[in-house]
């Protein structure tokens, strides 16, 4: 069975997404203006910062235990209501290194393409404080280089947001991508029984302009998801007293100074008055 026109992929990390792009056989064309609007802004549903809607069994327990990857299927979300679609995949791994550690991993995109197979580029183009002052927004580039002559090229919009301990992405919508639309998130936990390690949870879909065979459709569900956080249990846990970055902390207390025309506010003055009188 083919599926024709758009085809809606859920599954779990950048390290998955070099499986689908295996599968797609690249179309050679004139180079493209990427320095257009996408066609669209957004298509599939959006992931919020937070904890995920998961409850883990005592054998997903087991099986995070011993070291390996649970994948576990989402009910309650149908990725941009995709016809006949079901819940988006969520991958969890369990890492031997606190959150500091494996932050440090997953927001250094800068350096995706040392770490991450088959990525041939990850740059930052756009970096800055959210308009709330609660998150930050990276932009980045990212090519995925498969053979001599065939690359996919993305443009995302990542989010940030140090309290939920979380980081949620979509396209770049006024860029034009390869995929047609992209939908991610990144949640960390403290494990719940182990000090000084992290429950790392993962979700990705991504909407793809093609026709993909049911065997592949099973290879990327089944096989490839379990693959998911690989690399960043890897280099997390081969640099586990890393810290966040000092770019991507929210400083504890923002210092507001309160001025009206350039002089104190009355309420600082009335305060200063007081102290004055009391000093006497």
């Amino acid at each position: 069975m083919v599926h024709n026109n758009r085809f809606i992929i859920q599954f779990v990390s950048i390290a998955s997404l070099l499986v689908v792009v295996f599968v797609f056989p690249p179309v050679l064309e004139a180079k493209k203006d990427r320095n257009v609007p996408h066609g669209h802004f957004g298509v599939l549903t959006q992931y919020q910062p937070g904890p995920f809607d998961l409850t883990l069994q005592d054998s997903d327990e087991e099986e995070l235990t011993d070291g390996k990857t649970v994948m576990k299927q989402r009910q309650d979300v149908a990725a941009g209501g995709a016809k006949g679609g079901s819940g988006g995949a969520i991958c969890v791994q369990d890492i031997d290194a606190p959150k500091q550690a494996v932050w440090n991993q997953i927001l250094r995109l800068d350096e995706y393409a040392k770490k991450v197979p088959k990525v041939a580029e990850s740059k930052n183009y756009e970096e800055k404080r959210g308009d709330d002052k609660n998150c930050f927004t990276l932009k980045t580039k990212q090519r995925l280089g498969i053979l001599p002559g065939y690359s996919y090229e993305n443009y995302y919009e990542h989010t940030y947001t140090p309290k939920d301990d979380s980081l949620t992405w979509h396209l770049d919508y006024n860029k034009k991508s390869d995929f047609y639309d992209v939908a991610g998130h990144w949640h960390l936990e403290d494990h719940p029984h182990k000090t000084g390690c992290t429950r790392v949870y993962y979700a990705c879909d991504i909407e793809v302009k093609s026709s993909v065979p049911r065997p592949v459709l099973n290879f990327i569900s089944k096989s490839a998801l379990r693959q998911a956080t690989a690399w960043v249990k890897k280099e997390s846990e081969l640099a586990p007293n890393e810290k966040i970055p000092n770019k991507y902390i929210l400083p504890e207390v923002e210092e507001e100074e309160e001025q009206d025309d350039g002089r104190f506010s009355f309420a600082n003055k009335f305060s200063n008055k007081l102290q004055v009188q009391r000093s006497r």
